[in-house]
């Protein structure tokens, strides 16, 4: 502030000197009003903190690009966020050749908010307010509006930071780094929203920092998941199909058990990544039950470079046989793979590389997963769980905070119930 206060004090006293020239320096003493006002706007700014920078393509702490902006204003308030807009037509045949027609879509997917308040160099407090589907009404009941988190960093010491509050899991690409221009494709890859739950919150505490070596890391103790369904809060719980309905998101989430959840990542040259995540806890929190050990581990590679973008993601998640094998027989949770795995490859390359903002991005994109690969005596898999897609697609980013996608994933099972689909997408950031 103190650097703009002196050309500020300076213009000030030289206003009466212009003034007292000749007639025609009207318009220089219009022009001088003009800067002080503007500089006096950017001063203002500065002591609110509403002269947030723009978001770049590179986030801070773990997080995406607008939900880090928080961290870059001097201080005060900050906000930001993305949307998202998906077009999908389906295939009126199954992998079989049955005739299933399913209706097209166009869903306004995503708005999302962040605000965040810099009190000080030391402690800030970031937030993300999401509303799916449109959002939640009495005329719309199957939309969604929810805090997907709300927390405090303690910034201590480049290698020591604290985080408290309700936090985004550091799992996999796809949980932290979520906005749309940040991948390639108009939906996530399907891995990371059925293996790895997409977007996965709960409460919690832990540290985070960065080390020497270009290492850096998260590591937090949580609230765990729920495989238990409850029809009167609406809680999924597990399935054969996925664990994500285990999330508890924060709401009055059941704690008698708690979760660790860390990931280390190794930057070894400038657009290279390789790191581990993993996560682990009592997925029965009842009082007395038979505790259900969930397990999630997932390693990952990323290389962007010269227009060129590779990933590799590849993870296993582990359901305790006992505790699986304790839920009611009557009951999907009953039904969840004790072993599970996914995986993907995907590669893109920027055709206008070097022309500026634009960018062009042909890809392509292998996953298989099955959520049931074992399942407990009693359970007959479902082969409809075994799951590969193939996907190729292009991105267009006029400036890199939006993207136009454009994409076709064949989908196929073992039970020979796939359908392909064509997708169009809409994404941006602030």
């Amino acid at each position: 502030m103190n650097r703009l206060l002196t050309p500020l004090m300076c213009a000030l006293l030289a206003a009466p000197s212009f003034a007292q020239e000749k007639p025609d320096n009207n318009q220089r003493i219009a022009d001088l009003e003009r800067r002080l006002n503007a500089m006096s706007q950017e001063l203002e700014a500065q002591r609110t903190g509403t002269a947030a920078p723009a978001a770049t393509e590179e986030g801070r702490f773990g997080l995406a690009p607008a939900a880090s902006k928080v961290y870059a204003v001097p201080s005060g308030l900050s906000v930001g966020g993305y949307g998202e807009f998906l077009y999908q037509n389906f295939d009126s045949k199954l992998q079989n050749g049955a005739k299933a027609p399913r209706e097209t879509g166009l869903d306004a997917l995503r708005l999302v908010l962040y605000t965040g308040y810099k009190f000080n160099e030391h402690i800030i407090f970031n937030s993300e307010v999401e509303f799916e589907h449109g959002g939640y009404s009495d005329e719309s009941k199957a939309g969604e509006a929810k805090v997907e988190f709300a927390y405090l960093d303690f910034l201590i010491h480049k290698a020591v930071n604290v985080r408290a509050g309700m936090m985004l899991l550091p799992v996999g690409f796809m949980n932290e780094m979520h906005e749309p221009p940040a991948f390639l494709g108009s939906q996530r890859p399907l891995v990371e929203r059925r293996i790895i739950p997409s977007t996965w919150h709960e409460n919690g505490v832990g540290v985070h920092g960065e080390l020497a070596g270009n290492l850096s890391y998260r590591l937090f103790l949580v609230n765990g998941m729920n495989a238990n369904p409850d029809a009167e809060t609406g809680h999924e719980g597990f399935t054969g199909a996925s664990i994500k309905g285990g999330r508890q998101f924060g709401k009055e989430a059941q704690a008698n058990s708690l979760a660790w959840t860390g990931r280390l990542d190794w930057a070894p040259m400038p657009g290279t990544t390789l790191g581990f995540s993993l996560y682990r806890g009592n997925s029965n929190p009842v009082d007395g039950a038979e505790p259900l050990v969930t397990t999630l581990w997932e390693t990952h590679v990323e290389y962007r470079a010269q227009g060129l973008q590779l990933r590799g993601l590849f993870s296993r998640v582990t359901n305790s046989e006992a505790g699986v094998g304790a839920l009611p027989a009557t009951s999907d949770g009953f039904q969840t793979g004790t072993r599970q795995f996914g995986g993907y490859l995907e590669a893109g390359y920027d055709v206008l590389r070097g022309s500026g903002k634009q960018a062009l991005i042909p890809f392509v994109r292998y996953e298989h997963l099955n959520s049931q690969q074992q399942v407990v005596s009693g359970v007959t898999a479902d082969l409809a769980n075994d799951v590969t897609v193939k996907t190729c697609g292009v991105s267009y980013k006029p400036i890199p905070n939006v993207a136009v996608k454009a994409d076709w994933n064949q989908i196929e099972n073992r039970a020979r119930t796939g359908r392909s689909q064509f997708n169009l997408g809409l994404g941006f950031y602030f």
